[in-house]
């Protein structure tokens, strides 16, 4: 049985690592008691001075009800939305929302 938990920390590591080439101040969005998500949607949120980036972690494919739901989302001009997901031979493939 795979540990979603621990599948998903590793992923979110992984973009971390990703991200660490620029000068972003990251934060995990999870909580440590209830296990959610920002808006139950983002896994990972960076910043710098001049953007914010709200990013889905995921395994595979975004189901296109979660996509719907981060395009459907308002936020101010400099923060972009989103989605990245892993396959184990390519990578990440990285989907911003507009």
């Amino acid at each position: 049985m795979i540990d979603r938990i621990a599948k998903g920390r590793r992923l979110e590591r992984m973009c971390y690592d990703e991200l660490a080439a620029y000068p972003y101040r990251w934060k995990t969005i999870r909580h440590k008691w209830l296990n959610i998500d920002f808006w139950q949607l983002f896994d990972v949120v960076v910043g710098s001075p001049t953007e914010i980036r709200f990013i889905q972690v995921k395994t595979g494919y975004c189901p296109t009800e979660v996509k719907d739901r981060i395009r459907e989302m308002k936020l101010p001009s400099f923060c972009r939305k989103e989605v990245w997901c892993w396959f184990p031979k390519k990578g990440f493939i990285k989907e911003i929302i507009e």
